[in-house]
C-alpha cells in the first residue's frame, strides 16, 4: 500500500492538540467546527457555545443535522481500547423485544465466544434474573465475577447454563475459510468486523491462507462491520485487486479553507494480492463507513463483479481525524471519501444487488454455508444472479 498519512472513518489517527485548562474544552471544540468541520459554513455562531454541560452535548448542538450523524466525543481509554482491539465485558450483542433476548454476534475471542455462546442462542436469565437490559448491564459491570447465564439453544432444544466471566479482553475481528458452492466450487469466506488498525495482521494471513487455495471467488461478510481504519481498508483493497498499481482507490476532501489535506490513496500489488472473478459482500444496515469506501471503491475497476448481498448498507461516506485537547479525543466530520469515478453521494446506503436481497439468518452460525445470506451468495457464484 503506497499511501501518504491517511486518517481514518471512525477512530485512528489524532491530531495535535492544546493544553486547553484556560478556556476548557469549549472553545477548543467550538474552533474545530469553525475551522476544520466539514460543512463548517453551516455551523450557526454561537455566543453561548459556553453554557453546554458536556463535550457531545456540544457537538450534538453544533453539527449539521440534515447530513451529519457521526460526530462525536471519546476519552483517551475509549479510543486506546479501539485502536488495540481491546473491550470489556462479555463480547456478545443481543436483541430485546417483547421479554425475548437472541443472540445476534459474538465477537471472535470474547469471553462469550470462549464460554460457547452461539449466534441465536436466546437469553431467558441471568444469575437467576429475567433478561433485562438493566440485569444483563448490572453483570458486564461485576468484572471479573462469574455471571450465570440460562439459555435455550434451538438447534438442540434444550435450555442450557454457561458461566461467563466479564472482563477487559482482547479479540479478533477476521475469520477465513474455505467453502463449497452446490456445484463444488472452492469459495473463499472472510468474516471481517471491524477495521481495525490491528486487524492488518489478521488481514495479511488470511489472504496468504485464499492464495494458498488459489480461490477465484471471494465472499466478503461485513454485516457487522461499522467501520474504522482507512489505512486498514486501504490494505484490504491492495489484496483484492492485482496489477493496478499507482491507481486511485480512493480520495479525501476537505471543506474549502483545508484544500492542502486533501489526500489519495492508490493500489499497490502484494505477494498474497488475488485475481478475482467476484467479489461478494454480505452487507447490512451495520455495514458502514470504512466497509462502504471498499466497496465503492472497487466499482470503478470491478463493475458487475461486485456484488451485494443481504440489505442495503448504513451510508457514510465521510471521515474524522480525532483532535485531542489533552482530555477528550474530538472526531467531527472533516472530509468526504470519493472513488476513482468521483463518487461518493451515498449517503442512503449502497443498494444490494437486483434480486439479492437476504435476511440475517440467526438460525445458522456465520460461515455455514445453510446461512441464508451466505447460501444465496453462493448460488450467484455458481449462477450468475441471485
Amino acid at each position: 500500500m503506497r499511501y501518504i498519512l491517511i486518517l481514518f472513518i471512525v477512530f485512528i489517527y489524532i491530531g495535535c492538540g492544546i493544553d486547553s485548562s484556560k478556556d476548557d474544552y469549549r472553545f477548543f471544540l467550538y474552533r474545530l467546527f469553525k475551522t476544520e468541520y466539514f460543512w463548517k459554513d453551516k455551523v450557526q455562531r454561537d455566543s453561548s457555545y459556553y453554557l453546554y454541560s458536556n463535550p457531545q452535548e456540544m457537538i450534538d448542538g453544533l453539527k449539521y443535522k440534515a447530513k451529519d450523524r457521526w460526530s462525536m466525543v471519546l476519552t483517551k481509554s475509549q479510543n486506546n481500547n479501539f485502536l488495540n482491539q481491546k473491550a470489556t465485558g462479555f463480547g456478545f450483542s443481543y436483541t430485546l423485544e417483547n421479554n425475548n433476548s437472541t443472540i445476534v454476534f459474538v465477537r471472535i475471542d470474547s469471553p462469550a465466544n470462549k464460554a460457547g455462546i452461539k449466534r441465536g442462542d436466546l437469553l431467558l436469565k441471568v444469575d437467576n434474573k429475567n433478561i433485562t437490559y438493566q440485569n444483563i448491564l448490572e453483570a458486564t459491570k461485576n468484572l471479573d465475577s462469574n455471571s450465570q447465564f440460562l439459555i435455550y439453544r434451538p438447534s438442540i432444544d434444550k435450555n442450557i447454563t454457561i458461566n461467563i466471566t466479564s472482563q477487559e479482553y482482547t479479540f479478533k475481528v477476521t475469520s477465513s475459510s474455505i467453502v463449497l458452492s452446490d456445484i463444488g466450487q472452492e469459495v473463499g469466506y472472510l468474516r471481517l468486523d471491524s477495521f481495525t488498525a490491528e486487524a492488518t495482521e489478521e488481514i495479511e494471513s488470511a489472504f496468504d491462507f485464499f492464495k494458498s487455495k488459489n480461490i477465484q471467488n471471494l465472499i466478503i461478510d461485513m454485516r457487522y462491520n461499522s467501520g474504522g481504519s482507512i489505512i486498514t481498508a486501504s490494505i484490504l483493497l491492495d489484496k483484492l485487486l492485482r496489477d493496478r498499481d499507482e491507481e486511485i482507490q480512493f480520495s479525501l476532501r476537505w471543506n474549502s479553507d483545508f484544500q492542502n489535506k486533501n489526500e489519495v490513496g492508490r493500489f499497490e500489488t502484494d505477494n498474497n494480492s488475488l485475481d478475482l472473478d467476484k467479489i461478494i459482500f454480505l452487507t447490512s444496515r451495520a455495514t458502514a463507513s470504512a466497509s462502504e469506501l471498499v466497496i465503492n471503491a472497487l466499482k470503478p475497476y470491478k463493475g458487475s463483479d461486485i456484488v451485494l448481498v443481504g440489505d442495503r448498507t448504513y451510508g457514510k461516506p465521510v471521515g474524522m481525524e480525532g483532535k485531542t485537547d489533552g482530555k477528550y479525543i474530538f472526531y467531527l466530520v472533516n472530509f468526504v471519501i470519493s472513488n476513482a469515478d468521483g463518487f461518493y453521494n451515498y449517503f442512503n446506503g449502497l443498494d444490494v444487488t437486483n434480486g439479492c436481497s437476504a435476511v440475517d439468518d440467526l438460525t445458522h452460525q456465520l460461515g455455514d454455508r445453510e446461512e441464508s445470506m451466505l447460501k444465496k451468495a453462493l448460488f450467484y457464484i455458481d449462477n450468475g444472479r441471485c
